[in-house]
């Protein structure tokens, strides 16, 4: 396959998956509408995490419900269409996959006899507390895989696994179902297990999250030139969070910091992103830790020699720039 190189991505050169259970790769059409009127008057409540916060006797008839349910629907579940054979895809490649789900374990593995799926080495149920949307959920999952958490995507079909991809510093890909609302939270969509294998098959190149809405406003032009300048950031700068972080929001893709520079206290007093552990850091260690969060794919590097940009009117700059 040909690579696809940043400021583009796609799941097919992830270094790891991590699956969500129900509704990616078994469906046990699990309905918990009874149970949130029971319970909390319809309201669309997070069930596990709204349940601790009732009366213990309550909480543990909730948990009882929860099960119950759980495993009739593991007895009658059915595999995903095209979820083997998208296993299969990643043993062949030799991509590292687990599944980590909201649901008890004992159901988990009631719904893999029933329909057959394999289940991998990993497996992290809501027995293994925290659960999704808490990265540690995925944290874990991508410790265990030996994977850093930003070659990471977790594929799912409900917000919570994108509410934690998120959170996990991970790509978010939505499979078997078209939810409009939750596209801020995606990296890409397709609307069956099937059409991601064959995405994955032959790969295009995505806009990921954090460059959708320069695209859009923008072109995608605009942003493979930008991705490709290398700019320096002013060694006087006073806020140089809020100089990388806006130039990095326009698609730039690789910055210098003059060497020697640290992150000294006005610094740090001036750049309210940058977090204290970073105080006496190296500057380019700071800035690269802090843009990781929102556009981890950006290059931060000690080094002198690169385009000098001014503070202030950056777009209008590297428009002219980009001419």
């Amino acid at each position: 396959m040909k690579p696809i190189l940043p400021p583009f991505w796609h799941p097919a050169f992830a270094r790891a998956f991590i699956l969500d259970w129900d509704g990616v790769l078994a469906e046990t059409s699990l309905d918990f509408s009874d149970i949130r009127n029971r319970y909390f008057g319809g309201k669309r409540v997070p069930l596990l995490e709204a349940g601790r916060l009732l009366p213990e006797s309550i909480r543990v008839q909730l948990e009882k419900d929860i099960y119950d349910l759980e495993m009739e629907g593991a007895e009658k579940a059915e595999p995903v269409p095209g979820a083997a054979e998208l296993l299969d895809w990643l043993d062949e490649r030799g991509i590292p996959w687990a599944v980590v789900s909201r649901n008890c374990r004992e159901s988990i593995e009631l719904a893999a006899r029933r329909t057959g799926i394999r289940l991998p080495a990993v497996v992290l149920s809501r027995d293994e507390e925290p659960v999704k949307p808490h990265p540690e959920a995925l944290w874990k999952a991508a410790r265990i895989l030996g994977v850093e958490n930003s070659r990471c995507v977790m594929v799912g079909d409900f917000i919570y696994d994108f509410v934690g991809a998120r959170r996990a510093g991970m790509r978010a890909v939505l499979v078997q179902r078209e939810e409009p609302g939750w596209q801020e939270w995606l990296d890409g969509a397709c609307p069956t297990v099937k059409a991601l294998l064959e995405e994955l098959k032959s790969p295009s190149p995505w806009v990921p999250w954090e460059y959708r809405s320069l695209a859009e406003r923008k072109g995608t032009p605009w942003l493979e030139k930008a991705w490709e300048l290398k700019v320096q950031v002013p060694s006087h700068c006073r806020d140089s969070a809020r100089f990388v972080h806006e130039a990095a929001s326009l698609g730039v893709g690789h910055f210098l910091v003059e060497p020697g520079l640290n992150l000294s206290v006005p610094c740090w007093k001036a750049s309210l992103p940058l977090a204290r552990h970073w105080l006496g850091e190296p500057l380019w260690f700071a800035l690269r830790g802090f843009l990781s969060e929102r556009y981890p794919m950006t290059v931060v590097c000690e080094g002198v020699g690169g385009l000098e940009l001014p503070e202030t009117e950056l777009e209008s700059s590297i428009a002219e720039v980009l001419r």
